[in-house]
């Protein structure tokens, strides 16, 4: 008789941490996905030996909710993709993913997945499969199309947070609208330059009050300040599914790399 998976993933585990190559074992033996195994494996408290270096900052209990945690990315560019693989990284097991934009020449100096050999390839599409490569208990869907706040809100269907990761500020204050509306969280991130503005869970209406672009497109963005501010939003995401820590829930962070300010208001 075949031992039960619980008893199997005891058994190969070591110090509790399971390797991935005997989650690989579980998966065929017991016709599992990688991310069923991975479930079973923290409720008998057994942690998939990636996220070792994820403790203590993130317990076990912790490291079970991010599996099983939701998360939607609008905008795969620069911020996107960034928070995508921080995301994946960390644990999250479900994202999903929009961008109906190709990789161009221009983006190489920032963009995560971004090189010479993806140049022309479908963003949402690239990202995926790298991000599946990272960790393959990972859900990814990814929808190439340009998301729209009002049409496609069914689309948010069982999401916990939604990133923006947008560069048009009319979507980004539609998006905000819609998941104040539908009671899903969202984290707002924006850079230009050396600068940057964050917040959660909050309308927009005071960043964004004509709705036109800003200065990003005169100042551009540096890859520094794209990997500091996805960091900021992966850090909010975080703190809001595991209701741990104070979140920037309406409230503004403006930061200035150049010149080392931070202020929240």
């Amino acid at each position: 008789m075949q031992k039960s998976i619980e008893q199997f993933l005891i058994e190969q585990s070591h110090d509790t941490f399971l390797p991935i190559l005997k989650e690989k074992e579980a998966v065929k033996l017991y016709g599992l996905s990688f991310q069923e195994v991975e479930n079973i494996a923290l409720k008998v408290g057994i942690t998939p030996l990636r996220y070792k270096r994820n403790q203590s900052t993130i317990n076990i209990e912790n490291q079970l909710k991010l599996l099983n945690s939701h998360v939607a990315i609008v905008g795969c560019g620069g911020l996107g993709g960034h928070v995508a693989e921080i995301l994946t990284r960390i644990g999250v097991g479900n994202l999903t993913l929009f961008d109906f934009d190709i990789f161009e020449e221009h983006n190489l100096n920032r963009q995560n997945f971004s090189n010479y050999t993806n140049l022309g390839k479908q963003k949402v599409l690239v990202v995926k499969e790298a991000l599946e490569t990272i960790n393959p208990s990972l859900h990814v869907k990814a929808f190439v199309k340009k998301f729209d706040p009002f049409k496609d809100t069914n689309m948010l269907y069982g999401i916990n947070v939604v990133i923006d990761a947008l560069d048009n500020p009319k979507t980004k204050l539609e998006l905000a609208f819609t998941c104040k509306e539908k009671n899903i969280a969202f984290v707002h991130g924006a850079i230009a330059g050396m600068t940057g503005q964050f917040t959660t869970c909050n309308t927009l209406e005071n960043l964004y009050k004509d709705g036109g672009y800003g200065i990003e497109k005169s100042v551009g963005n540096p890859s520094f300040s794209v990997t500091f501010a996805a960091s900021i939003q992966s850090a909010e995401v975080i703190k809001i599914l595991l209701n741990r820590g104070k979140t920037l829930k309406n409230q503004i962070l403006m930061t200035n790399l150049a010149q080392n300010e931070f202020i929240i208001l």
